[in-house]
């Protein structure tokens, strides 16, 4: 069965990633996608999610959209009938959602399980919404939507009745418009998420005269989102205008539903590959502008680091740490022994910033590891945090510095949790040890590690500069990227300005 989605896109960069990873783990085979102008680097995102899975990118100025419609439902209009034209023949199913509507199944593993249900009488599959208030959201969170807002409307909310449908290509009339809720069919019938024939509300086609079914299938609809999301949104539609009366920010948070955070950990491990590529793409591309200027040897791998000290971070409290779908955290010892998942957390500090602290971790097998933490954002490697000593604790604490969020919230383990960037105020949980480890837990040195050997070759020098990124992007570019968070803090403010600008959108997932 070969399943699209369908959806046009305006300044999504904060969350597009996070849509395109949960329908595709849903078993979408092709995304195709219609951006009407951004300008906040959603399209550099998308290139780059190409590389992995088959996404159709398409631009309205490639397009044959009349660009000086206003109407933000009569450009859809014109998306939707294109794309279903040219699809025929190519796909079972196109699904046409927004990207703040998530698709949930909640007897079926996959789309294609849960399609398999309908029968040839149906042309097309009427989805219900479950919309979503603001949270208490004033700014944009860092993690998914699916995470980040867990509050929701009733089920007789009269909004709910709203659907969106996936449709059989094959059975739709193109003659006919009605909304982007409704697609006439010239055969089948419309069913919903459970299989029961549908019964349109005597306001308009694409409204169900029956209560919202979430029984079977729905469409998690963040309308809202943050404030800031509501306000940017409300920038990017031409054709409406808002203002405060017409808000209301204690709506549609009645119910909680926390289960979405179970699949928060493969998202971003979905998202991860693309911002690497991303990164690479960029460095590609500084690397033609800024090419090296000198030569630097490589250290030997024997002797020990000069230019910065590796030190093994604990929970004050005496824990143990693991690795659980890319994601450390709080494991009981028992865990560890059964699924081998034991991991450390390390901290690299800078001779020349010694106020600053970058993290990794390495496997049971002394391996360094991709990792994430939950609510920092970040996905690349050596995270930067702010080291703050605890003198009466005789510990240290950690503050986010950089990533997505401008509050500097600190790195907290809660026990029996993934350990967690979202605390104000530094207290128990957010008091680490951190012993010097001068060598590897097995004795050899940390220049063994080729990204450690390669940042000991660079940081050694007077200074450094972007011709010395470009030199390292020329040997390896994967591990200059894992390096980044490091290299950024040694360049002067110009260049770390301009580093910042080559990585563009992809910059807040890595420095």
């Amino acid at each position: 069965m070969k399943l699209a989605l369908v959806g046009i896109i305006k300044n999504e960069a904060h969350d597009i990633l996070y849509w395109l990873g949960w329908h595709a783990r849903l078993g979408i085979n092709s995304f195709i996608l219609f951006d009407d102008d951004s300008d906040d680097g959603t399209r550099a995102l998308i290139r780059a999610a190409c590389v992995h899975w088959d996404i159709r990118l398409f631009h309205s100025r490639e397009h044959s959209l009349d660009l000086t419609e206003q109407s933000h439902l009569k450009r859809q209009q014109q998306v939707y009938c294109d794309a279903l034209n040219a699809v025929k023949g190519q796909f079972d199913w196109v699904g046409l959602f927004d990207t703040d509507e998530y698709l949930t199944l909640c007897e079926h593993e996959t789309l294609p399980d849960f399609l398999a249900t309908m029968g040839t009488d149906v042309g097309a599959v009427a989805l219900h919404w479950r919309v979503y208030g603001h949270n208490g959201h004033i700014t944009a969170p860092t993690l998914p939507p699916s995470h980040s807002f867990i509050q929701h409307s009733m089920v007789e909310e009269a909004i709910n009745r709203h659907v969106k449908c996936f449709i059989r290509p094959s059975y739709w009339d193109q003659k006919s418009w009605v909304n982007v809720h409704y697609f006439p069919l010239k055969k089948g019938q419309y069913v919903t998420a459970s299989g029961k024939p549908v019964t349109w509300s005597a306001e308009a086609q694409g409204i169900t005269a029956e209560q919202a079914d979430w029984s079977v299938a729905f469409l998690r609809h963040f309308q809202n989102r943050s404030v800031e999301q509501f306000v940017e949104r409300t920038r990017n539609r031409k054709d409406i205008h808002l203002n405060l009366a017409d808000v209301n920010f204690s709506q549609w948070n009645e119910l909680e539903d926390h289960s979405p955070r179970a699949v928060t950990a493969s998202l971003l491990n979905w998202v991860r590959p693309v911002i690497t590529s991303g990164a690479v793409s960029a460095l590609e591309q500084l690397h033609r502008r800024h090419p090296p200027l000198t030569k630097h040897l490589p250290p030997s791998s024997t002797q020990n680091p000069s230019s910065f000290t590796i030190f093994a971070l604990y929970p004050k409290e005496e824990r143990h740490l693991g690795l659980k779908e890319g994601l450390i955290q709080d494991v009981e010892a028992q865990e560890l022994e059964q699924h081998k998942n034991g991991v450390g957390l390390f901290m690299l500090q800078s001779r020349r910033v010694p106020t600053a602290a970058f993290l990794f971790a390495l496997d049971q097998n002394h391996k360094i590891v991709d990792f994430a933490l939950l609510g920092d954002g970040r996905l690349g490697g050596l995270p930067r945090y702010d080291l703050l000593p605890i003198m009466e604790q005789k510990a240290i604490v950690l503050r986010q510095k950089g990533g997505f969020s401008r509050r500097g919230y600190f790195l907290s383990a809660p026990p029996k949790e993934p350990l967690t960037t979202n605390r104000l105020k530094a207290d128990m949980w957010e008091c680490f040890t951190a012993i010097p480890q001068p060598t590897l837990p097995t004795g050899q040195s940390w220049l063994t590690f080729p990204a450690l050997n390669l940042a000991e070759m660079l940081l050694t020098a007077p200074a450094l500069t972007l011709e010395d990124i470009s030199l390292l992007t020329a040997l390896d570019r994967h591990i200059t990227t894992w390096l980044l968070p490091l290299l950024a803090a040694h360049l002067d403010e110009a260049e770390a300005r301009t580093l910042r600008s080559y990585l563009g959108p992809f910059a807040p997932f890595i420095l």
